[in-house]
């Protein structure tokens, strides 16, 4: 049968100084070599010309192991063939001969993540693609453009940007690009069958940029208190005041432990009193759909009633007021800037109520770090097997709410009238 190794010959010294890595075939007692895409230098060998580089170790290995795959489906027919059948027989749809534009196979995924309602998925994703394609200057990006080299420039492009957006750093765009490029090889790869069309793993050989610590986004006890009371502005009938808005649903997804914007947007159950819902940030990657159900309570039930469904399609009318996720963040943000500015804070970001739930609740309310947890609907994987004997109760997180909001409702003020 044929065996493979990867080689290089001191005597096929290019100009430059670098070697191309040959795979030898050998078969029938007779020699044939392969050329590859990878070039190394003295640094990536040893004396006696074995290389060493890990990086290069892994591609050869992975195209060797594509070759053998081949041949073993020949079975015994490979026996009678010559090294130069097995060489051209190998070669059939080889990765040199096929390529990928890896950015408009991002843009194909940012539209399928639009299409089923992951909007702030899909904004990230964007981001990641715009920094990519100014980075390299064209509009399409092959996918074998993306190698270690690459990598370490564009991380050090973007570090050294004017304008980052928080959270948005280095790490985030590299990840989003090595989440693509991993979809790419599970796709377009097949080790069972020998077809390796991207053989590259360049994300394994480098150091990712540290992930930023998130800044932390809560607001006190006292602050939460300042904004429950905070009055509405008189609006015009039939016309969105963007910044009742934002303070309603500020409340709103506080008083329901941190509920997110989209499943707002999106929930259809709501019965007995209480909402139940499968968080869409996370329900597409866990067995239990990341449901949850949380009590309505008499601090919300106002404004649960104020933006009732009158179709009865959804929970809420907000699908009604807006045509999609994009505008409904946008109308919540705008309005967010103005309760910011009446509070004194320098920025508000809906999702805080979410953090300010979580951080009141333990740091003020006394609930247990467990319940908190649970409340968020994370998942422990220390723990995933245990919980799937165990019949989920609701009791806890309805307890933990009320803790949390009758001590927000100790540290409220009463409402003053509105300056015009």
């Amino acid at each position: 049968m044929a065996t493979f190794k990867a080689e290089v010959y001191a005597h096929q010294r290019k100009a430059d100084g670098t070697y191309n890595i040959k795979i030898r075939v050998t078969h029938n007692q007779r020699k044939k070599y392969l050329a590859t895409p990878w070039y190394v230098t003295k640094d990536d060998l040893t004396r006696s010309m074995k290389i060493k580089n890990q990086k290069y170790i892994d591609y050869t290995d992975t195209l060797i192991k594509s070759y053998r795959s081949k041949c073993d489906r020949l079975g015994m027919g490979a026996k009678g063939m010559s090294v130069e059948e097995i060489v051209d027989y190998i070669q059939q749809d080889k990765p040199e001969s096929w390529d990928l534009d890896i950015a408009e196979y991002m843009r194909q995924h940012i539209r399928h993540l639009k299409e089923t309602g992951h909007e702030g998925n899909a904004n990230a994703y964007q981001i990641a693609l715009n920094s990519l394609v100014k980075f390299v200057g064209h509009e399409s990006v092959s996918v074998k453009e993306i190698n270690v080299q690459m990598l370490k420039r564009w991380a050090a492009w973007i570090s050294a940007q004017d304008r980052i957006t928080t959270g948005f750093a280095p790490h985030n765009y590299l990840s989003k690009l090595r989440a693509i490029h991993n979809m790419a090889k599970k796709e377009f790869n097949d080790e069972d069958a020998g077809i390796i069309r991207i053989p590259n793993s360049p994300f394994s050989h480098i150091d990712m940029p540290k992930q930023p610590v998130p800044e932390k986004r809560a607001l006190t006890v006292k602050q939460m208190g300042m904004l429950t009371t905070l009055p509405h502005e008189e609006s015009v009938k039939n016309v969105v005041n963007r910044y009742n808005l934002a303070l309603d649903l500020f409340m709103l997804s506080f008083g329901l432990v941190g509920m997110n914007a989209i499943d707002l947007y999106c929930c259809t159950d709501c019965k007995g009193g209480r909402i139940t819902y499968e968080r869409t940030k996370t329900k597409n990657r866990r067995a239990d759909r990341a449901r949850i159900s949380i009590k309505i309570q008499p601090e919300i039930q106002p404004i649960v009633d104020k933006y009732r469904d009158p179709t009865g399609q959804r929970v809420f009318k907000f699908h009604l007021m807006y045509a999609n996720m994009g505008t409904f963040h946008h109308a919540i943000n705008f309005g967010l800037k103005k309760v910011a500015e009446r509070m004194g804070l320098e920025g508000l970001e809906f999702y805080s109520a979410r953090h300010t739930w979580a951080t009141i609740a333990q740091n003020d309310a006394g609930v247990d770090k467990w319940t908190v947890h649970t409340a968020l609907n994370h998942v422990d994987d220390a723990t995933r097997i245990t919980d799937t004997y165990i019949k989920k109760s609701w009791e806890p997180i309805d307890k933990a709410n009320r803790k949390v909001l009758d001590l927000v409702t100790q540290n409220s003020v009463p409402k003053k009238p509105l300056n015009k």
